[in-house]
């Protein structure tokens, strides 16, 4: 398992390799790792560039330029040309900034992408050579045809490119073009000719500022195996990645057996606090994790943030009369606020209602958000029209969009979520992709939790206008109080699957 204290034996290809792959998280360690090589790493490097990496889950495109053009050696050039000739139509910034420093060794490798290329994919190459700024026959000839092909981009270029030897073509044009915008482009353009082409800029650049001081593998998209490898590792942050990436997966006997071997045994409090919180979805199942994690919490002589992983860890089980004393207790500490709360909503017990509308004022963004999950896993409808006032927080948004889904009031059937959807996404304004899934996701786990099928598996099947057959869409109605949940943490899960649940869409 690579890890931070084994960034600097590992080769850079490799480092590369295993950022692409989330297994590393790319930080200011990872970098360091890299250049510490110094010129030795470039070699890798365009290995690694040069590769279809289309498949992997990262992109390391950004960190890779930046990379290169720390190092600053001309051996990086090979990488950008084939960069550009992959992705002709696209020039992050980051490009030209890197690519400036060895512009002169890219020179003449661009000239010869820019004639093996169309016309129609040869802009953002010519453009390129435009920002070099380098006098040359050959480039002045090129941005010219530019001008012929596409008079507003070969302004544009010609103006970045500043000889005075286009101010004739660019004269003749204006005298031929009509358009207004077309211009007042090719003026500007002729007013940037003359300028010193020989001047050596280079814009201020801390490429620490770039990455962050420590990041770490991305347990969602790393495999369960690769997860239960972590937990041995000797880096104890990764060890609390690997049991945070383990939370509602599907479990293995294997994997259940070495997470209690973790939490009852690894040397870091936090690491076995949240071994117990990624049991959650077993305590229901097997008496030895209930019994060893209700221990934990009893314990008086374990640390404070243990108890309160395991606490969370008990969540579907914090209304029974063993752990609720716990529960409310924990509740009390502003220390281990925020775990009771966890497991109080994870227990879907409307009992622990009076728990949350308090706190949706909280300074605390960390109690916030549980209060504003507590109002949408218990259907708290009396307070769930104070979760609007959320919608206009980047960082509470989408907790506040699932939440008002669950709790805002309406008679549960499958006819009322569709106007309810579209009543939603009128008072949170425009959706983007991902919101409207994790809102179609309540709706979907709404109809569930009341005996229904969900209905946005079937709009997504059929498409938006389909006429399958379904209820009518019912204008959206308010009843006093949502009935009571008509399926269980270990009941079948209605969307079919096969799993439980609690190990499906109830996690």
């Amino acid at each position: 398992m690579l890890t931070p204290g084994l960034f600097s034996e590992t080769s850079v290809y490799d480092l590369l390799t295993a950022a692409a792959e989330g297994r590393v998280g790319a930080d200011q360690r990872w970098l360091n790792a890299i250049l510490e090589r110094g010129d030795a790493a470039v070699a890798d490097m365009v290995r690694f560039g040069k590769e279809d990496r289309s498949q992997d889950p990262i992109d390391l495109q950004e960190e890779m330029m930046v990379t290169f053009r720390q190092l600053g050696s001309p051996e990086a050039v090979p990488f950008f040309v084939h960069y550009l000739a992959s992705a002709p139509e696209e020039l992050p910034d980051g490009v030209l900034d890197a690519l400036y420093r060895f512009r002169h060794e890219a020179l003449e490798p661009l000239i010869e992408l820019y004639e093996k290329m169309s016309e129609d994919e040869s802009g953002e190459v010519a453009f390129t050579l435009a920002a070099f700024r380098i006098p040359d026959e050959r480039v002045l000839k090129i941005l010219l045809d530019r001008l012929e092909y596409d008079a507003g981009d070969g302004a544009l270029c010609l103006g970045l490119y500043g000889d005075l030897a286009a101010k004739p073509a660019l004269e003749k044009m204006l005298s031929e073009v009509d358009d207004d915008h077309l211009k007042r482009d090719i003026a500007d353009a002729i007013g940037q000719l003359g300028r010193d082409m020989d001047l050596e800029w280079e814009p201020p650049f801390d490429i620490y500022e770039m990455f962050p001081e420590k990041a770490y593998p991305e347990t969602e998209i790393i495999g369960t195996g690769e997860l239960l490898e972590m937990l041995d590792s000797d880096d104890r942050e990764y060890r609390f990645a690997a049991a945070a990436g383990l939370l509602n997966r599907e479990m293995s006997d294997e994997a259940v057996v070495k997470l209690l071997e973790k939490a009852s045994r690894d040397p870091e409090a936090s690491v076995r606090a949240k071994c117990w919180e990624a049991l959650s979805g077993e305590v229901a199942d097997s008496d030895e994790v209930y019994d060893a994690m209700l221990a934990r919490l009893k314990d008086e002589n374990a640390p404070m943030e243990e108890r309160a992983g395991a606490l969370v860890g008990l969540g579907q089980r914090a209304n029974e009369p063993a752990v609720r004393p716990y529960a409310e207790e924990f509740y009390q500490n502003p220390e281990t606020r925020v775990q009771a709360m966890t497991a109080m909503w994870n227990s879907l017990d409307r009992s622990f209602a009076n728990f949350f509308p308090p706190h949706l004022d909280d300074a605390d963004p960390e109690i916030k958000k549980q209060a504003i999950s507590g109002v949408g896993y218990l259907s708290i409808t009396a307070a769930s029209e104070k979760l609007r006032d959320f919608f206009e927080d980047e960082d509470l948004r989408p907790n506040a969009l699932f939440a008002y889904a669950l709790s805002v009031r309406t008679e549960v059937t499958p006819g009322r979520m569709r106007p309810l959807f579209r009543r939603i996404e009128e008072l949170a304004g425009e959706l983007t992709e991902d919101e409207t899934e994790l809102v179609q996701m309540a709706l979907n786990e709404r109809l569930m939790l009341h005996g229904h099928k969900p209905v946005f598996e079937m709009e997504h099947e059929h498409g938006p206008d389909c006429d399958h057959d379904h209820e009518d869409d019912e204008a959206v109605a308010a009843p006093a109080e949502p009935v009571i949940p008509k399926v269980g943490r270990n009941d079948l899960c209605p969307c079919g699957s096969g799993r439980k649940y609690k190990k499906c869409h109830g996690s």
